[in-house]
């Protein structure tokens, strides 16, 4: 049998066979001013120099595939926007290029690269007109009901997005759905299982509990100046302000590099004959079916009842059944399963070949017999064919003519950045090299933290990452960030000094009554829990609060989503928390109380929520697993500069 797939539905047979056999079980420096003239024309480095090591422009690698500087600044500032929007639209000081969105950008261009590994190993693809399709779909595109190409390039343009970013944006997400939905195919919740969870859901307890606030504290707080001076000696550095960069730069903005790069009639000619078999869409079926599932372990008495089970619904069909509300009622298929067994337009190569021989036999509305294949029994229907198709020259001009005058600015811009950067080596550096006449911007003095608008160039990470690593005197390499190249000089950096005590004394104290009320408040709460454990009771005078019962999904109330998550987790080992539990800006100690067990709604509209619960979540464990394993048989490499 050939190790095909058929991706979103029960008709996976990987070539990854043995990987997702195994998810399913567990699933249950003159020298050195000559070297730099040569290395300037052969490398763009991402970040400052040579500081980032062996791994110069790249951000990271899986197994050999490059993530870019560029890929990393889309994805950091895709996130950056996603905190500000959360924030108001503006993020603060304290979260700003800090490294913990670095690394999340990193995560995820990591595991789209392991995605897209993964994916191949399946034999799982999305293909020109799958894109094609999903934009033409998404309501903002639309004008009149109908997408408008005009609206698109539109709606990019304000958004600052590239058509061929967008879209192979678009892809990786619609491949991560594919390779979601067909290794998770198998994924069902049997009766059992779900009465269990309903059971599960249904408990509910009773606590006893006490809110250790720090604000609380504070009274009891003597900010003296012998305490005051010896807690300011010990944190003089997190008072010292951050050092003062007095930068030059050069940019090189790709949109600068418009000028005379239209494609020749040659060029796009060229490229046309180039990646003609790239645009290819090979003919595609819109398919539905109806599967009678059964295993190999299944008797022959199973099978023929589930046959029969075939029959008597294809005998609906042919009676003039809709073939949509059949599978809906009768599929097997958890996939196809209230989508009337869609399994959306397939290409030849994605299916077993039982299945596969018949659906492309069949004509447009024609509706197969029974079909067997080591999945169960089908009854298929091809709803629409889409013929093999490949753009003609005239359909992609447009669109190669824009790709090659973007890769020409681009271009361009690196050659500029080149020329200036050899002229800047040779000048001995960008402030001597400004002397002749150059337009060389200057920042003033700033810190990396407070870059004002007026200079939103230092905005883009990479250029801050390098201009603010740079020691006074120090030149960068070519930076490239996300719209252009540049070029950074410091010449200047102020090391500012811890301001005196008296200066500042205002703001160690409130740091000082705040942390000291922080430790009061830890061992009241501490000492609290102490009592429970020695003899089950309250110590005097804490303000004990008890709750009505509660359920796992009710409202938490004043004992905070975290607090209850907590509560739940030591039914079966305590009634009171291993340690206080973080609220945020208290602590809580609790005891339960009771425990019973009650009811939940019987209306089958909560269970189906449920039941879809608990199937997402065994497809997210099982999706995990599998990107677990293809990130154990990946290399992974990624530049430690990265992650500071």
């Amino acid at each position: 049998m050939r190790p095909l797939s058929f991706p979103g539905s029960s008709l996976s047979l990987f070539r990854g066979h043995f990987m997702l056999r195994s998810i399913r079980n567990h699933v249950r420096s003159p020298l050195l001013l000559a070297a730099l003239l040569i290395i300037v024309v052969v490398f763009v480095f991402w970040g400052v120099g040579t500081n980032l090591g062996p791994g110069g422009g790249r951000v990271a690698t899986v197994d050999g595939q490059e993530i870019s500087a560029a890929a990393f600044n889309r994805t950091y500032n895709n996130l950056l926007e996603s905190y500000r929007q959360q924030f108001g639209g503006q993020v603060p000081e304290s979260q700003m290029n800090t490294a913990a969105i670095r690394q999340q950008a990193i995560r995820q261009l990591v595991q789209k690269a392991l995605v897209q590994k993964g994916a191949g190993e399946l034999g799982i693809v999305i293909s020109d007109a799958e894109v094609q399709r999903a934009v033409a779909a998404i309501p903002a595109f639309r004008k009149d009901g109908r997408f408008d190409l005009a609206v698109y390039r539109e709606v990019l343009a304000k958004n600052r997005l590239a058509e061929t970013s967008f879209e192979d944006g678009l892809r990786a997400d619609l491949l991560r759905d594919r390779v979601m939905a067909a290794i998770t195919d198998f994924a069902e919740v049997s009766d059992q299982e779900l009465e269990q969870w309903l059971s599960f859901a249904a408990l509910e307890l009773r606590v006893a509990w006490a809110a250790f606030a720090a604000e609380a504290f504070r009274d009891r707080v003597q900010a003296d100046d012998k305490a005051l001076a010896a807690w300011f000696k010990d944190r003089k550095e997190q008072y010292r302000p951050a050092p003062q960069y007095s930068l030059s730069y050069l940019f090189f903005p790709f949109a600068a590099g418009t000028e005379g790069t239209a494609a020749s009639e040659e060029e796009i000619r060229a490229y046309y004959g180039e990646h003609a078999q790239d645009w290819r869409r090979p003919e595609e079926r819109h398919l539905r079916h109806i599967l009678f599932r059964f295993g190999e372990e299944d008797s022959e008495a199973v099978r023929a009842a589930k046959k029969d089970s075939a029959n008597r619904v294809l005998d609906l069909v042919k009676a003039g059944g809709d073939f949509s509300e059949l599978a809906n009622t009768y599929t097997e298929d958890p996939a196809g399963k209230g989508k009337g067994g869609d399994l959306g337009f397939m290409p030849r190569g994605r299916l077993v070949p039982e299945f596969e021989t018949v659906a492309f036999g069949l004509k447009s509305g024609e509706t197969s017999g029974v079909v067997a294949s080591p999945f169960g029994y089908h009854i298929i229907r091809v709803e629409e064919i889409l013929p093999e198709k490949t753009p003609t020259l005239e359909e992609k001009r447009a669109e190669i003519g824009r790709l090659l005058a973007r890769q020409k600015a681009r271009a361009a811009a690196f050659k500029q950045a080149s020329a200036a950067y050899e002229a800047v080596v040779g000048a001995g550096g960008l402030v001597k090299y400004g002397e002749g006449g150059a337009a060389i911007g200057h920042t003033g003095y700033i810190a990396q933290k407070n870059v004002p608008d007026n200079l939103a160039l230092l905005r883009d990470p990479a250029f801050a990452k390098a201009a603010f690593a740079l020691g006074k005197g120090e030149l960068s390499s070519i930076v490239e960030g996300t719209e252009g190249y540049a070029i950074f000089s410091a010449d200047d950096v102020k090391q500012v000094g811890v301001p005196p005590l008296e200066e500042i004394k205002a703001q160690v104290v409130a740091d000082f009554t705040q942390a000291k009320s922080a430790e009061l408040a830890r061992k009241a709460a501490d000492d609290a829990l102490k009592a429970l454990e020695k003899d089950g009771k309250w110590p005097q005078g804490v303000a004990v609060q008890t709750s009505d019962f509660l359920q796992r999904n009710t409202p938490a109330g004043e004992l905070s989503p975290l607090v209850l998550q907590d509560v739940f987790s030591q039914i079966g080992k305590s009634r009171l928390p291993a340690e206080p539990v973080d609220a945020g800006d208290r602590l809580l100690v609790y005891q339960i109380v009771a425990l019973r067990q009650g009811n939940l709604p019987e209306a089958s509209q909560f269970r189906q929520g449920l039941q879809a619960q608990i199937l997402q979540a065994k497809r997210n464990q099982m999706f995990n697993d599998w990107l677990n394993q293809v990130r154990q048989g990946s290399k992974i490499w990624v530049n430690p500069e990265m992650l500071k």
